[in-house]
């Protein structure tokens, strides 16, 4: 099956593309997190034929839900009633996925890393989804 994997962020959206039966993963693209965000998904759903959404969810050190994490369960109600619904919708922990796709661009320019550290943090939550398979 098509996933796809998503970074959630009040200004934009980092995107992973992954396969779960060739469990293999890799950063997709940054969309900005405005108006036309609901078709710009449902576009990228249809068009890469995806089966499974999979968002992050920034639990609190501890595992509790914080601002965030509330916020992010909001966007997925949107994402719920935006998207059809033979589309599975799951979230997923995503603590310290920041850190390892910074980690994972750390030789890079800082410019070329702020650019890439969404669509690489979505990879990363996918990657360790896969690796759960």
């Amino acid at each position: 099956m098509k996933i796809l994997a998503i970074d959630y962020g009040n200004k934009r959206l980092g995107l992973a593309l992954g396969d779960t039966n060739l469990k293999i993963a890799s950063p997709f693209k940054v969309i900005e997190n405005r108006g036309d965000i609901w078709q710009k998904i449902r576009s990228i759903v249809e068009e890469h034929q995806v089966s499974v959404v999979l968002v992050g969810l920034p639990l609190t050190p501890r595992g509790n839900l914080g601002l965030r994490a509330k916020q992010v369960e909001e966007f997925v109600k949107n994402l719920k009633e935006n998207l059809p619904e033979d589309i599975d919708i799951i979230t997923w922990d995503e603590r310290y996925t920041t850190r390892e796709a910074y980690w994972l661009l750390e030789n890079l320019p800082a410019s070329k890393r702020k650019k890439l550290k969404d669509s690489v943090s979505a990879y990363v939550i996918l990657k360790e989804y896969l690796e759960t398979l």
